[in-house]
């Protein structure tokens, strides 16, 4: 059964959206800072209050918790590449084994730019609250549900030869951020650009692409 896509909502006391935008924006940017350095749980408000120059007493006036700020923290991230995976279902006139190399470049380019946030996030994930989680899955679900559609297609196409599309969906969601998790390894061998080039040839072969295809 697949996952529905769940929102949270983060209730302010402040009406101005463009604000509290603002506002959500200066605290996550601090607080990612702290946990990628001291952990979610060693970090204190006080210190994202110091670290974003937004009062203490004012915090609370556009977050309840630090658990709030976490999932903020997710969100953040999930914006980065929220528009990526979305243009897979935009585009389903494409060919999809050039959609989906220009998918995994990009969303490179994004884990590359924010690899220290992304390490953070698979760390300190256990500490989300059950809605926060649940919400922050339905996302991860979400995107998977795109690459899902895509394999079908290329498989529809002639382009893929897969036995499980959604296995194979979920094995590239999960891959994705492996420079995140074990960047420390490729970093002497590899320029990111020809990480890139092998990342890219790794998942293709995996789905059994055609070679003509590929040219």
């Amino acid at each position: 059964m697949k996952r529905k896509f769940v929102a949270k909502k983060v209730v302010s006391r402040v009406a101005n959206e463009e604000l509290v935008a603002k506002r959500h924006e200066q605290i996550v940017r601090a607080a990612g800072e702290l946990f990628s350095k001291k952990g979610f749980h060693a970090t204190t408000m006080r210190e994202i209050s110091s670290s974003s120059g937004i009062n203490l007493s004012y915090i609370y006036k556009y977050v309840a918790s630090k658990d709030d700020i976490l999932y903020l923290f997710y969100e953040y991230l999930h914006k980065q590449w929220h528009p990526i995976y979305q243009s897979l279902s935009e585009s389903e006139n494409e060919n999809p084994v050039d959609q989906l190399k220009n998918f995994l470049r990009l969303f490179l380019e994004i884990i590359h730019k924010f690899i220290d946030e992304i390490l953070t996030m698979y760390t300190e994930c256990r500490h989300l609250e059950r809605d926060s989680l649940y919400a922050v899955l339905s996302q991860e679900s979400e995107m998977v549900e795109a690459i899902e559609k895509l394999i079908v297609r290329g498989v529809n196409k002639g382009s893929f030869k897969v036995k499980d599309s959604f296995m194979a969906a979920n094995f590239i969601q999960y891959i994705i951020v492996i420079e995140a998790l074990r960047g420390w390894n490729f970093r002497d061998r590899y320029t990111f650009n020809r990480f890139v080039d092998l990342f890219i040839d790794l998942v293709l072969n995996a789905l059994g692409m055609r070679e003509e295809d590929n040219e």
